[in-house]
């Protein structure tokens, strides 16, 4: 099983999107092309690079996420637990074919900076053994400030430090352990929809467009 690293692309994917609003059942479909647009008006992508289905509740929880590659193969299926007050403590994941689940285990903590939250996700193997230790630094509203990828051990390897323009997040920026190699990201908003939330965007890194993202969110007020 390929676990650790497909986690950790999956973390990043997931940090990166803003949550549908609350009071409406909503699933959300996201699709990745390594080509961005060109023009404004003309919109080329290349390859299909992979669709995400996510499913949030009437709370704007996520629950589900399903990862699906070019040829439509399931590639990840991702159930998130929560405990009587909504806290994220875990989830269930599942790759490719395999029918022995993996699991992820949340434990939170008073950041250093007032008003944060560090919430120290441990990443566990079908077969029980934990495969990685990362920390993500919250704020008062639960929006990542900071995450930090570690091994089996827990020993850091790289972190990102998130940006934001006061309510949505903009972008981040990867440095390794020793500070060696550090990338920012940017995202530029193309379209929104009539809530808001972007339907379509070029994410660049160092200046340079690297990928470009539309996706299809369905409100479902119930």
């Amino acid at each position: 099983m390929r676990t650790a690293p497909l986690v950790l692309a999956f973390l990043l994917a997931m940090s990166a999107q803003a949550q549908p609003i609350e009071g409406a059942r909503s699933t959300l479909k996201r699709v990745y092309n390594l080509v961005p647009p060109s023009e404004p008006d003309d919109r080329p992508v290349g390859a299909l690079r992979r669709s995400e289905v996510e499913t949030y509740g009437l709370d704007g929880r996520r629950l589900r996420v399903e990862w699906r590659g070019p040829d439509g193969a399931v590639q990840l299926a991702f159930m998130e637990l929560y405990d009587h007050t909504g806290r994220s403590v875990g989830a269930v994941y599942f790759e490719g074919g395999e029918l022995d689940p993996n699991l992820e285990r949340n434990e939170y903590t008073p950041g250093a900076a007032p008003g944060t939250t560090v919430k120290r996700v441990t990443y566990f193997g079908a077969d029980g053994v934990t495969t990685s230790i990362n920390e993500f630094v919250l704020d008062a509203d639960g929006r990542e400030l900071v995450r930090r990828y570690g091994d089996a051990e827990g020993t850091v390897r790289g972190s990102d430090t998130i940006d934001y323009d006061g309510v949505n997040q903009t972008g981040y920026v990867t440095e390794s352990a020793d500070g060696s190699r550090r990338s920012e990201y940017v995202y530029r908003v193309e379209t929104v929809d009539e809530h808001g939330n972007w339907t379509s965007r070029t994410v660049e890194r160092d200046g340079e467009p690297r990928l470009f993202e539309t996706r299809e969110i369905e409100y479902i007020s119930e």
